[in-house]
């Protein structure tokens, strides 16, 4: 099941509604504030959760009604501020229990960097569980790999590639069909190796033996 989670970080709207007439998903899940970008782009929602301390009042009150009136499926869960987890995890774990096979992340970018790189973290909860998954924006696409990557030229997010090993150690790490091709390479946190590299060739490939790698594709 491809699963869309539309969350509380900063949304390009033009981006987002052209993203989203290409592609096709089976369920929407909108975190606090996501709820009011899913109302912008029209995108109609499955599953609302959060603690909606970003949402505006009036919104929630209109959902809650909304929900009291008619029997359209929609479900809406509300947590405590004071949790353990953000609401991005909260829907990432929707996701999976709902048995997502797929996960995109709309609005899991923006000012606010504590979260952004909470939930490149959380990419890794998809990764153990089999789960495809990755955060996109208008300049942006992330994911983590732990396993060899075939990349096609004219599919990729932008023009650079950059690896960033999450785990402390990633070993094996081979590229074909890069500008700046390594061979059996380990690669450390604390190092800026892999940052801005580009394909050359029609399909690139990342190869790895152990380890974790965030790869980023971007636009500028």
């Amino acid at each position: 099941m491809n699963t869309i989670i539309i969350t509380g970080g900063f949304v390009d709207a033009t981006f987002a509604k052209a993203y989203l007439e290409a592609e096709s998903f089976d369920m929407v899940i909108a975190a606090d504030r996501g709820v009011e970008t899913a109302k912008l782009l029209n995108i109609p929602i499955d599953y609302i959760l959060g603690d909606f301390d970003s949402l505006e009042p009036s919104i929630l009150v209109e959902l809650k009604n909304q929900l009291a009136n008619d029997d359209s499926g929609l479900i809406l869960k509300e947590f405590p501020p004071e949790k353990d987890y953000t609401d991005t995890h909260l829907a990432i774990v929707t996701a999976i229990e709902s048995g997502a096979t797929k996960v995109t992340m709309l609005g899991a970018t923006g000012t606010r960097l504590d979260h952004v790189m909470a939930n490149v973290n959380l990419l890794s909860i998809c990764l153990n569980h089999g789960i495809e998954a990755k955060i996109v924006d208008a300049h942006n696409q992330i994911y983590v790999i732990d396993a060899d990557k075939h990349l096609k030229k004219d599919k990729i997010h932008g023009k650079y590639v950059s690896l960033i090993p999450y785990t402390d150690c990633v070993t094996g790490v081979t590229l074909i069909g890069f500008k700046y091709p390594l061979s059996d390479m380990t690669m450390t946190k604390g190092n800026s190796l892999g940052i801005s590299n580009e394909l050359l060739e029609v399909e690139g490939v990342i190869k790895l033996d152990k380890g974790i790698l965030i790869v980023i594709e971007s636009r500028d």
